[in-house]
């Protein structure tokens, strides 16, 4: 019985191999290019991958940039905008006539109780004056600092100083003429005439 199950192995296994073709014959030429090759890098799709993502990578950072510089900009325009608007008359004046081609300007000492200094910016072109007092003591309650032009010969009332806490003031000459000189008085405030009554306390040339 044994015999018999050892003969049908056989035969069976024979049956078997015989479905399977056999294997070709290669050379050892042939066998090595059919051998795989390992990898030792990115293929060629990787590689194509990463270059496209630094690109959009340095695409983004370029366009970051472009924004910020557009945004400085425009954060700029708005300040300068805001500083304008935020001027007083006075200061609006003083900038246009700084900024003037022929912008001049003319500084004396003020002879009052505590001293200070007083600032003419004016512009021939513009016929624009702007007295600038700094660093002035306040005056007496009754008291005041009168301008005046001189023109002809002949003072003509140009205003007053109102000096603030900080010991500054600022006054447009709108009737003032291209070299004429600029006089500072200090007068009663409650006896003000057409004329300087006062001490000249400043005096300012501007031919």
């Amino acid at each position: 019985m044994m015999g018999d199950e050892a003969r049908d192995r056989d035969a069976a296994d024979q049956g078997v191999d015989s479905l399977i073709p056999p294997l070709p014959d290669l050379s050892a030429s042939e066998a090595a290019a059919a051998a795989p090759v390992a990898g030792h890098g990115p293929t060629t799709d990787t590689v194509t991958v990463q270059a496209q993502s630094r690109r959009n990578w340095n695409r983004v950072i370029g366009g970051f940039a472009a924004s910020l510089v557009v945004l400085t900009g425009v954060g700029f325009a708005v300040a300068t905008i805001n500083e304008r608007v935020a001027l007083t008359p006075q200061a609006a004046a003083l900038a246009a006539v700084q900024g003037a081609a022929d912008a001049a300007s003319a500084t004396v000492a003020v002879a009052v109780a505590g001293g200070g200094i007083a600032t003419a910016h004016w512009s021939d072109e513009g016929a624009d004056l702007v007295l600038v007092a700094q660093r002035v003591s306040a005056t007496e309650p009754r008291e005041t600092l009168a301008v005046w032009v001189l023109r002809d010969g002949d003072p003509v009332e140009a205003g007053t100083l109102d000096i603030d806490p900080a010991g500054a003031a600022t006054l447009v000459l709108d009737d003032w003429r291209p070299a004429e000189t600029v006089i500072i008085t200090l007068e009663r405030a409650d006896d003000m005439a057409d004329r300087p009554l006062g001490d000249t306390v400043a005096q300012i040339p501007t031919d």
